[in-house]
């Protein structure tokens, strides 16, 4: 009696349950389809880190425009007033001024001028015009410049990075979708294997036990699709937040055709990458910079000359001047150093040849990189046809099994094994498709692609 009531609140369980996933399944049909491209798009244009990248590179477009504005006319101004703290007292000795036959010597006797303590002003003024130093400015230039491109690589960088994660995301939710469709079929054709049993125990063709054992088969497959289906809404969460939207935005993803690996040669894998990935880029650069970093430290060895402008003006104060102005040209130099410019060019030398071994270095890396994408490549898909070839077998054994079972020429413990081997082959082969496209993905990524 007690069996009996378990098996009829199984029942009712499955009787109410069997609905709602109906509901569920029907609500994420509705959803509007997200290809990988159009994915891929969403996030390159919306995602926040891209954005903070190009933000970054955008700061050396203001840093070479400050730069180039050391190139115009240097104007400066300055203003002080208030009161003394004390006189001004000046004592001209008798004949500070020379002495003139007929007049005798000035001043004739000691002279004292006195400024007392009160308002008074200083202004001052001045105009630099650089000229020996436009040389070094300009290297200044090109220098930043190439720091503006280097950040530029680095936005490259941070896209093929993004596009990289929304690819792998994209394609565990293909992988993760199809074992759902996998637990859910499973789960299927388990209740129709429950239902069929149920008949056999009325005709008392099957014994009670192998019933159980059928239901417990149909519990343990409906936990399976339960944690199947949570990771699949985890899956969506996360690829809606790489693409910077609502957590909760609907959407289906699209089925991937596997990639002919015939396509594309190791050879042309390499060569996109030496053209596509921004270390290289990168690494080119820092080495045209590394080298206007020695022509700078070089170009200290020219003095700084220009024009300048120069005006003071003092009031209220007596004896001195109230306005002096000054034009012409101003000169420094530093004629010993003690071999300072010296050791910074031979220093600036050696980042150079430092940046020039980098750059072959980074070349290398990247080529064995791509080779070991490409072979892991090759691997998985030939793994993915093993696998597939052997869950085809397994479903189609299942099937026939199943047939047979409705027709009773065939037990139920045959009927449990091919189900068992057809649900270890599905995730086998589950398994080997995520792992085909995640290596795909990496492939891409190493060769540079968005």
């Amino acid at each position: 009696m007690m069996k009996s009531n378990h098996l009829s609140v199984l029942l009712t369980i499955l009787a109410f349950v069997s609905p709602v996933r109906s509901l569920a399944q029907q609500v994420a049909l509705d959803a509007p389809v997200l290809s990988l491209d159009e994915a891929v798009s969403i996030a390159l244009a919306n995602n926040r880190l891209v954005k903070n990248s190009v933000l970054e590179a955008q700061n050396y477009d203001f840093q070479v425009s400050t730069i180039r504005s050391r190139r115009l006319p240097h104007f400066q101004f300055s203003a002080l007033g208030g009161e003394l703290l004390q006189p001004f007292d000046f004592t001209f000795a008798k004949g500070a001024f020379g002495t003139y036959p007929g007049v005798g010597p000035i001043p004739s006797t000691n002279a004292k001028v006195h400024t007392p303590a009160q308002l008074t002003a200083y202004l001052t003024g001045g105009m630099d015009l650089p000229l020996s130093q436009q040389y070094k400015i300009g290297l200044g230039i090109h220098a930043t410049e190439l720091g503006r491109d280097i950040a530029k690589e680095d936005v490259r960088a941070e896209r093929q990075k993004i596009a990289a994660e929304v690819r792998n995301a994209y394609f565990e939710l293909v992988a993760t979708q199809a074992a759902v469709d996998a637990a859910r079929e499973g789960v299927r054709t388990l209740e129709e294997t429950q239902r069929v049993t149920q008949r056999y125990i009325a005709e008392k063709t099957v014994l009670k036990g192998d019933a159980l054992e059928v239901d417990a088969r149909l519990t343990k497959a409906q936990y399976d699709l339960s944690v199947a289906e949570n990771g699949l809404a985890t899956q969506h969460e996360h690829l809606n937040q790489l693409l910077a939207r609502d957590l909760e935005t609907p959407f289906r993803v699209d089925f991937i055709p596997e990639e002919d690996t015939t396509a594309l040669s190791l050879e042309e894998a390499r060569q996109q990458a030496s053209q596509n990935r921004p270390e290289i880029r990168q690494a080119h650069l820092k080495e045209k910079q590394a080298d206007y970093d020695r022509r700078l430290a070089k170009a200290e060895y020219i003095p700084d000359f220009g024009i300048a402008v120069s005006y003071m003006g003092v009031q209220n104060v007596q004896v001195l001047p109230t306005n002096v102005g000054v034009a012409g040209f101003a000169l420094t130099w530093e004629p010993f150093d003690w071999g300072r410019r010296h050791n910074r060019v031979r220093e600036k030398a050696n980042t150079l040849a430092q940046a020039h071994n980098g750059a072959h270095e980074t070349e290398s890396q990247i080529g064995v990189e791509v080779g070991l994408k490409y072979r892991k490549w090759k691997e998985a898909a030939l793994l993915l046809k093993a696998t597939r070839t052997g869950h085809e077998a397994a479903s189609e054994e299942f099937r026939v099994t199943s047939n047979k079972y409705k027709e009773q020429a065939a037990l139920i413990r045959d009927l449990l094994q091919a189900q068992a081997r057809s649900s270890e082959t599905a995730f086998q082969y589950q398994q080997a498709l995520s792992s085909y496209w995640g290596i795909l993905a990496d492939l891409r990524r190493a060769m540079g692609e968005e």
